[in-house]
């Protein structure tokens, strides 16, 4: 065979670098449906992987956040995650100690009876490795790997999240599950079981959203 070559053509092959490994691991949560990706340096487990391009690229505004959504099929959001040192749900996590950064944990929706949790995981993984490798996207690609699912003993939404985080995934899910009708603070508060896997007690749930304005649940997703 004869190569059909061009020197000084576009395309060239090098050994570049090595991409850098990352790290992929899921919790389970109360919430049905809703699980929590924690992304680490392969090299530093206590440290988070810097996915604001990821989270950037999936807010886009443009088609291509649209289409890039829709590809990764389970990414619901970027959030940062709680401080459990702190513990008052509104101290963010940061990425490492000493960082100004916080640690943003992807929210995966996953519906178990369309795919298992170890191939969702994998598949996002495999989502995040290649737009790392995008043009423009990440000075160095990176490798995302996943690991595994911790399924064992699930904790509720804001022992990962901030509270007001919490209210807005739990506002805009409930929505959806009720084809986007506009439900009433009232009408959430009144399911115990919902309160208790979004803010661990029915009370504690109900604590919050009650000192929540009207208006200011009205605007939670705006």
């Amino acid at each position: 065979m004869k190569w059909k070559w061009v020197p000084g053509s576009p395309v060239a092959v090098s050994s570049g670098s090595k991409p850098r490994e990352m790290n992929l691991d899921i919790v389970s949560t109360r919430v049905p449906g809703v699980y929590l990706g924690f992304c680490t340096k392969g090299w530093s487990k206590e440290e988070a992987a810097f996915v604001f391009p990821l989270e950037k690229a999936l807010n886009d505004s443009t088609e291509a956040g649209g289409d890039l959504a829709r590809d990764w099929k389970y990414v619901y959001s970027f959030l940062p995650r709680r401080d459990a040192e702190a513990n008052d749900g509104i101290t963010p996590m940061k990425a490492k100690k000493g960082s100004k950064w916080d640690w943003k944990v992807a929210v995966l929706l996953i519906d178990e009876e369309d795919t298992s949790v170890e191939n969702a995981g994998r598949h996002v993984a495999r989502c995040f490795s290649k737009l790392t490798r995008a043009k423009g996207i990440m000075e160095n690609p990176e490798k995302y790997t996943f690991n595994q699912c911790f399924m064992d003993k699930p904790k509720a939404l804001n022992h990962y999240l901030l509270d007001l985080d919490v209210a807005r995934v739990l506002k805009s899910l409930v929505c959806l599950a009720n084809d986007e009708l506009p439900l009433s603070k009232d009408e959430v508060l009144q399911d115990e079981e919902l309160m208790g896997a979004f803010f661990g007690t029915s009370e504690d749930g109900r604590a919050y959203l009650e000192d929540m304005h009207e208006e200011d649940w009205d605007f939670l997703l705006d």
